[in-house]
């Protein structure tokens, strides 16, 4: 009896919430410019990487330069790796942020588990309904091995 009171009461010393507003944040604005000047120059440096990576890719290739070659692909596939992680790093956390504040930590149910998202009741047919259809042909196996 002890013990549930004093779990109730550290339960409602810990229920936290975050709500993330940038209208309450103090120089969020220069942040904001901070963050998109450094994407600005990720791109270029992607760009530059696609750049000098072909360049040290072709020139490898034509010289027989296998090492050359070799870095040259990889600093290709680096830049673009880059170039898709800066277009798309505002999307990956968004959705991780959607998807965070979407859980929830209430125990309605006994289980403590959630509902599945999807439910699939398959029946299966007696066998006796299945017949073979007629118009069907089916060919012998072959004999030639």
């Amino acid at each position: 009896m002890i013990v549930d009171a004093a779990a109730a009461s550290v339960a409602a010393i810990l229920a936290v919430e975050v709500n993330p507003d940038d209208t309450k944040a103090p120089g969020i604005n220069a942040l904001k410019d901070l963050v998109n000047g450094l994407a600005a120059y990720a791109v270029i440096a992607a760009v530059a990487a696609v750049l000098l990576g072909g360049i040290a890719w072709a020139l490898g290739e034509r010289m027989g330069l296998d090492r050359a070659s070799m870095v040259g692909k990889s600093g290709v596939l680096a830049g673009f790796g880059l170039a898709f992680l800066v277009g798309a790093a505002a999307a990956f956390v968004n959705f991780f942020l959607a998807t965070g504040a979407s859980a929830s930590n209430s125990t309605d149910d006994t289980n403590g588990m959630r509902p599945p998202a999807v439910v699939q009741t398959v029946t299966p047919q007696p066998a006796e309904d299945i017949v073979d259809d007629p118009d069907v042909v089916h060919e012998l196996p072959s004999t030639g091995f």
